[in-house]
Order: C-alpha cells, then sequence, then structure tokens
C-alpha cells in the first residue's frame, strides 16, 4: 500500500493543520497588497471599459503562468516536492485567520466595540466604523460564510484538479480580494476574474449550502433557497439565504463599502441576527466543513482497508 503521505487528501489535511496552528495573515495581506498595487499600475478612471476588461484578464494571464512555471520548477528541483503542495495551500486558506479573529470580535461586541471593528476589518470590504452590534454580528456571519466556502472551493479544487487547478483558483481568489468590483474604480478592471473565480466556485458552493440544509430548521432552510436569486451572485446568495433561515435570522442589507450607502437584499427570516445565532451559524458551519472531510477520509480508507 502506498504511504498515505502520497495522497493529496493528507497533503490537504497537514496544511489545514499548519493554518490553525500558524494563521498567514501576513503573507495574505501581503499577497493582496502586491496584487492591488500591479493592478493599480494599469486600472484607471481614464481607460475605458473594454480596456480594463482586457487588462484585468491579461494581467491575470501574465501573474498565472509564472507562478505556473515556478511551481513547476520548484517541484522539480525541491528534495521534497510533495511538502509544497500544503504550503501553498496553507498560505491561500483563511480558516485559521477566522477561527482567531471572529470569536475574538464577538466577545468585543458588547464591552470592547471599537476593538471589535478592528478585529473585523482587515477581514471583509465593507467599512465597519458605523456598524452597530447587529451590524458587526452580520458581518461576522457573512464573513464567516462568504470566506470559509472560499475555503471549502479551493480544497475541492486541490482534490478534484491537483494542485495547478487550486494555484488557478487562489490566484483567483486574491484578485478578486484585491480588484473588488463592489468598489466602483475597480468594478470594470476586476470584472472577468471575478466572473471567472464566480464560475470555479459555483458548485462548492452549491454543496455547502445544500450541506445547511439538513440541520434543525431545513424547512425553512430550503423556503430560503430561491432567495439567493436577489443577491449579485446567487451562488452567494443561496448560502447566506439557507444559512440564516436555518438559525431563523436575517443576513444582508444595507452596507457601506464607501461613502455611499448600497442597500442588499435581506435574506432568510425576519428575526434580528442575535450573538447567539452567530455563534450557532459557525458552529453549524464548522460541522458541515467537517462533514465533507471525515466523507473525503472514508471514500480514501475504505477501499485501502479492503485491500
Amino acid at each position: 500500500m502506498p504511504a498515505l503521505l502520497e495522497y493529496p487528501l493528507t497533503l490537504l489535511s497537514l496544511a489545514l493543520l499548519l493554518n490553525l496552528a500558524l494563521p498567514p495573515g501576513r503573507v495574505q495581506l501581503a499577497l493582496v497588497g502586491g496584487l492591488a498595487r500591479l493592478g493599480g499600475r494599469l486600472n484607471g478612471e481614464h481607460y475605458g471599459a473594454r480596456y480594463l476588461h482586457g487588462a484585468g484578464l491579461a494581467l491575470l494571464f501574465c501573474l498565472l503562468l509564472p507562478l505556473a512555471a515556478g511551481y513547476w520548477a520548484l517541484a522539480v528541483l525541491a528534495p521534497w516536492p510533495s511538502l509544497l503542495e500544503p504550503l501553498l495551500l496553507w498560505c491561500c486558506l483563511d480558516l485559521g485567520r477566522l477561527a482567531r479573529a471572529l470569536p475574538r470580535c464577538l466577545r468585543q461586541v458588547d464591552e470592547q466595540r471599537p476593538l471589535a471593528r478592528l478585529t473585523l476589518a482587515p477581514l471583509c470590504l465593507r467599512r465597519t466604523d458605523p456598524l452597530s452590534p447587529l451590524g458587526l454580528h452580520k458581518a461576522v456571519a457573512e464573513v464567516a460564510l462568504l470566506r470559509l466556502a472560499g475555503d471549502f472551493a479551493l480544497l475541492c479544487w486541490y482534490l478534484a484538479g491537483g494542485v495547478y487547478a487550486a494555484l488557478l483558483f487562489a490566484l483567483l481568489r486574491l484578485c478578486v480580494q484585491a480588484w473588488p468590483v463592489k468598489l466602483t474604480s475597480w468594478r470594470a478592471f476586476g470584472l472577468v476574474p471575478s466572473h471567472l473565480y464566480r464560475a470555479m466556485a459555483w458548485l462548492p458552493f452549491q454543496l455547502l449550502a445544500l450541506t445547511l440544509t439538513l440541520y434543525p430548521g431545513s424547512l425553512r432552510a430550503i423556503r430560503a433557497w430561491p432567495q439567493g436569486r436577489l443577491w449579485p451572485w446567487p451562488a452567494a446568495g443561496r448560502l447566506l439565504a439557507v444559512a440564516a433561515a436555518g438559525v431563523d435570522a436575517t443576513l444582508g442589507g444595507p452596507r457601506r463599502y464607501s461613502d455611499a450607502t448600497e442597500y442588499y437584499p435581506k435574506l432568510g427570516s425576519k428575526q434580528y441576527l442575535s450573538e447567539a445565532q452567530v455563534r450557532a451559524l459557525l458552529g453549524r458551519l464548522a460541522i458541515a466543513l467537517l462533514f465533507w472531510l471525515s466523507l473525503a477520509w472514508a471514500w480514501l480508507l475504505v477501499p485501502l482497508y479492503h485491500g
């Protein structure tokens, strides 16, 4: 029987443990900041939309090809090439950062609200200064759902397509964070990477949303499924709607990415989101991810056990 270390699932599990033990927060912020500065050299209000669409796509390919070639060269020259894959996944996962920052933010909401806003600010695009306790609870829940769903999609692509598929998805994810289409100044430049990211993340987001319908409150969650069409990205909207309805609460609503307030649809039920419901939602999300990881391990180990 081949050593377990030769299996992608083992390397994926090592990356998860490493990410939880040593969250790569500074590495991710440096990568996103570097991509934003690089994109800023090509992005400008005086350019037309067609040029900006092409420039965003061209820069994406100019980044992807050297990264893929560099990774291939390292894999050929490194004495332990299989260890490069967990390191790549480690620096692209948000799980470790969220596992430390979000519980701390929830503890700070009541007594140290300014600190809660500062804790949340690096994890979301919206402005956290004007957020009320309800707004902070919503932001924590939405950040957890969307970022951990992104982690889930990254790991799915790694298992389905190998390290180069994961590299492509990770690069798209970083580009989406660095060139956010929610901001007017980046809307045209980041449009193509955003569409590519959404296409690759569509199926994993649907699978995670379906998993969240298995908890208590499943009838509410199933009834909320069509609400996802109201969100700018329906796959993310379904995930938010199902998760919110499952704990009988509301997500979405107005938020500020710039000076202007933007009005997003409200998803889920009509009840306000409380801290207890946020914690319940985070617990459900963690168990859902563990469910898929356990299912993957069972898929691997049962055939090995039976020879």
